[in-house]
């Protein structure tokens, strides 16, 4: 009777409080939760970032690509072979590049330079490539000694195909198309062309 008795008063004692988080201890939580938050949003955003560039950089020599095979392959501008081959026309002051068809022939007052009036028209088979908005292009230089130009062009002229490098008024034997993440200057990308016609991302 005794022993019933004992167990009977102890289950009707009331419960004491479990022992759980106070209200100091989950604000730290959550604050400590916030800030792996931020930290994780912020490298997610600058590996984006990353991507873009990475991404425009072989998109232009995929570009430069494209321009050399139209010529290869006699590529017709409006129903008609360019007589000065396909090339690229890159514009510092510009957010984007075109694939356009030089239609002078070697020799004759505009060969190699972008006539954007009638060679870069969309509906007879150029292009025009936007580049990503987290991306610009920050300088083109040409020739060895670097020289830094506001516009230049590469451009292909069958069947070799030979490669122009042209730029106020003058050839050259290489092309450097720098571009740089929009708001990091230290983070660039170097494409360099040379005359061979090789394009690559040295940097």
């Amino acid at each position: 009777m005794k022993i019933f008795l004992a167990n009977r008063i102890d289950k009707e004692k009331p419960l004491k409080f479990q022992a759980g988080f106070s209200l100091i201890e989950l604000v730290v939580s959550l604050s400590i939760i916030a800030m792996i938050t931020v930290l994780f949003m912020s490298n997610y955003r600058n590996g984006n970032k990353r991507t873009d560039l990475v991404m425009t950089a072989q998109k232009i020599v995929a570009d430069i690509h494209l321009a050399q095979n139209n010529a290869l392959g006699l590529v017709k501008y409006n129903n008609m072979v360019p007589a000065g081959g396909w090339g690229v026309a890159f514009d510092k002051s510009k957010n984007n590049y075109t694939i356009f068809a030089d239609l002078d022939s070697p020799g004759t007052g505009g060969y190699m330079v972008y006539a954007s009036s009638t060679e870069g028209s969309i509906n007879y088979g150029a292009r025009l490539t936007t580049i990503s908005s987290g991306v610009y292009v920050s300088s083109l230089k040409i020739g060895s000694s670097g020289t830094s130009v506001n516009s230049a062009n590469v451009s292909f002229l069958p069947p070799d195909p030979k490669t122009n490098i042209y730029s106020n008024g003058a050839t050259s034997t290489v092309l450097e198309i720098q571009i740089t993440e929009l708001g990091d200057i230290n983070n660039h990308k170097t494409i360099r062309v040379n005359f061979l016609g090789l394009a690559e991302v040295i940097d």
